[in-house]
């Protein structure tokens, strides 16, 4: 048994372990698609607020074999209904970044970048994402879709759970 400090214990242990550092080059606009299947005549007399369905998925992958450089993409769905059912409103967009990862001591095993790259980044990323949806269901005369916080490492456990 070992009488040593336990946090130097675990200080030492992190000093042979690269761990990753992610920076974020540029956010970007992926693509946008909005589709108002019902205009003019859904403005004509709106019939209160829309019953949303929305959909979020992220997307990571190297940009080239053997670079620090990953493209991490949040892709919004979102579809707004009337109380008849009909499509109101279908909105997609991918919102993404560009990132730059760098590990001290060497390269970083995939484990390490899985939440880096599925949870620490989207995080960043998501206010953007949500501020553009916001924008783009306002411009497309409806009130504006708002989104809460998202969870990305609660999404990540659901996500390894059906895998």
């Amino acid at each position: 048994m070992h009488d040593g400090d336990a946090t130097a214990t675990v200080a030492g242990a992190a000093d042979g372990m690269a761990v990753p550092r992610g920076e974020i080059v540029s956010q970007y606009v992926k693509s946008v698609r909005l589709d108002v299947p019902g205009a003019p005549a859904v403005h004509v007399a709106p019939k209160g607020l829309p019953r949303l369905h929305l959909d979020l998925d992220v997307d990571a992958r190297q940009v080239a074999d053997g670079a620090p450089l990953f493209e991490v993409a949040l892709v919004l769905r979102c579809q707004g209904r009337g109380p008849d059912e009909q499509v109101l409103f279908e909105a997609e967009l991918a919102y993404a970044g560009l990132v730059s990862l760098r590990a001290a001591g060497g390269v970083a095993a995939p484990e390490m970048l899985e939440p880096l790259l599925l949870v620490e980044i989207p995080a960043l990323l998501f206010p953007g994402a949500r501020n553009l949806l916001a924008d783009l269901t306002r411009d497309a005369g409806f009130p504006p879709v708002l989104m809460q916080g998202v969870d990305f490492a609660a999404l990540q456990r659901g996500r390894r759970a059906v895998v």
